[in-house]
């Protein structure tokens, strides 16, 4: 999240929305539809308090047709939606691995989605999802109406999806740090299918459990880092199957918003066979008592570890920035000491002054 992005949020957290017209002004404000492009296409949802009210199982299930029932003959099995967006993001082949099998589908107005595995790390539900129609859809075809959980309120996702032959795959996230919960319950009522045509609303109801995946001990860290008036304070490490998670804390002296509004600290991963790994974060919040609204909490995640790793190292960097005047620099980047995590001893060191590695770009 830039600054920009950082800007808008605030603003939107300033104004009144009607709950039934959020998800609309979402869509219109950050959704792409080309139908040219066809890359897998991002939307987030910000964090948004909800009412959340139990409903029942739907039997809503209807026959399909014959022309449904070849499209949905050519949507990838259940779980080969992991392997579509693995190309994108390593690591999601482990997910299909120690994913729970869901295997719910509910057909509306000629529209059937599936949700086929799930799996919980204690940082985020992810799940995936596929949707067949008894017409070819295009590609702008996506879904509107976010899933959530019912022991959150309005938790903070996305929905991923790209076009395949006879349908939509998808992934969605549902984010929710909980390293206590044994286990969590999905609900998710996609409100309409849109496309380049038009919307086609229906009434799909899903709800299901994921029980969260066994952590080993977190690593507690409680180091900081600092440079120009920010701070990094990384918390704790802990491992799952799938991922590493990593708690850590943006701190922001007073003084530097004087002249900056906005402070992003993001991550960078490197193991010690060379591979360089994104650490995107969960999500932040700034907790009560702190000294700025820049000061933020978040949690970040690893995917695709190398089991043949013996140390990872988190590279700290930050992006401090503003809405300046022509002439003046709107953002510049602070880069801080580096932490090193011994895998197999589950200690850890500080490096001063390192070399940043480098993250090769996705290729288009």
């Amino acid at each position: 999240m830039n600054g920009k992005e950082i800007s808008i949020k605030k603003a939107m957290e300033q104004v009144h929305v009607p709950e039934d017209r959020l998800d609309a002004i979402i869509e219109q404000a950050f959704f792409e539809t080309s139908a040219a492009k066809k890359k897998q296409r991002r939307w987030l949802a910000p964090a948004v308090a909800a009412s959340v009210f139990f409903i029942g199982s739907s039997a809503a299930v209807l026959t399909a047709s014959p022309a449904l029932a070849n499209y949905m003959a050519q949507i990838p099995v259940i779980g080969n939606v992991f392997a579509i967006f693995s190309e994108e993001e390593r690591g999601l082949l482990e997910y299909e691995r120690f994913s729970e099998d869901v295997g719910l589908s509910q057909t509306s107005n000629g529209i059937t989605i599936s949700i086929e595995q799930a799996v919980y790390d204690g940082t985020k539900v992810t799940f995936t999802y596929t949707v067949a129609s008894d017409e070819k859809l295009d590609s702008s075809a996506h879904l509107t109406g976010s899933p959530i959980l019912l022991e959150a309120e309005g938790p903070t996702g996305g929905m991923e999806w790209e076009p395949v032959e006879g349908g939509i795959a998808g992934i969605a996230e549902i984010l929710h740090l909980d390293e206590e919960a044994k286990q969590v319950n999905v609900q998710w009522e996609p409100v309409s299918l849109y496309t380049e045509h038009g919307e086609i609303v229906g009434d799909w109801k899903f709800e299901f459990a994921v029980a969260q995946l066994k952590n080993l001990e977190p690593l507690i860290l409680d180091q900081k880092v600092s440079n120009n008036g920010v701070s990094v304070h990384f918390d704790k490490v802990t491992f799952t199957d799938i991922s590493v998670n990593i708690a850590y804390q943006q701190l922001v002296e007073p003084s530097l918003l004087q002249d900056w509004q906005y402070v992003e600290a993001e991550l960078l991963a490197q193991d010690d066979l060379g591979n360089v790994y994104p650490v995107p974060y969960n999500g932040g919040s700034t907790p009560a008592g702190s000294r700025t609204a820049e000061d933020f909490e978040w949690t970040a995640t690893v995917r695709g570890l190398s089991p043949e790793a013996k140390t990872l190292t988190f590279y700290p960097f930050a992006h401090i920035s503003r809405v300046a005047e022509e002439g003046e620099p709107d953002a510049k980047r602070i880069e801080f000491d580096a932490v090193e995590i011994d895998l197999v001893e589950r200690t850890h060191s500080l490096i001063e002054n390192p070399v940043f590695p480098e993250l090769e770009e996705k290729q288009e």
